[in-house]
């Protein structure tokens, strides 16, 4: 087994790149090339997402549309970085602070530098967390 192989085999939460459970209980190695990056840029900027520049209130912004853009997709650290958040996980808790449920399942992954990087952050929008709050609120309300 070439090291690569066996690192990639998570011992917590497993999730593929998409953020979502593994049923083969195994991290998907995603590989974080140039092409690949660049594809994702690409995609925020062509779709009216892509960062205008790097001012902290419009990475906020901007980072909350391209979530919401991306789906369940969401971005790891290295495809926010390249796209030009600066401190993407600095962003993910001001957004989350302003009400933001975001998950950040790990993944595994060959970076841009060509170097294996274990339990790398993708963070995924959920949604806004009021609206979560009061599905439980309604939830409660029918069993009682």
């Amino acid at each position: 087994m070439t090291p690569e192989k066996k690192n990639a085999i998570g011992q917590d939460g497993v999730f593929n790149v998409a953020g979502q459970a593994n049923e083969s209980k195994q991290r998907t190695l995603l590989n974080c090339c140039d092409n690949h990056i660049k594809k994702i840029v690409k995609e925020l900027h062509e779709n009216g997402v892509g960062l205008r520049n790097t001012s902290a209130d419009t990475q906020g912004l901007t980072l909350l549309k391209a979530l919401q853009f991306r789906g369940s997709s969401g971005l790891n650290t290295y495809e926010g970085t390249a796209a030009g958040y600066a401190r993407i996980a600095t962003r993910v808790q001001e957004l989350e602070a302003d009400g933001w449920l975001i998950a950040a399942p790990r993944e595994n992954v060959i970076g841009p530098d060509g170097l294996y990087h274990q339990a790398v952050a993708r963070y995924i929008l959920i949604g806004k967390s009021e609206d979560f709050q009061s599905s439980q609120q309604e939830l409660a309300l029918e069993v009682a």
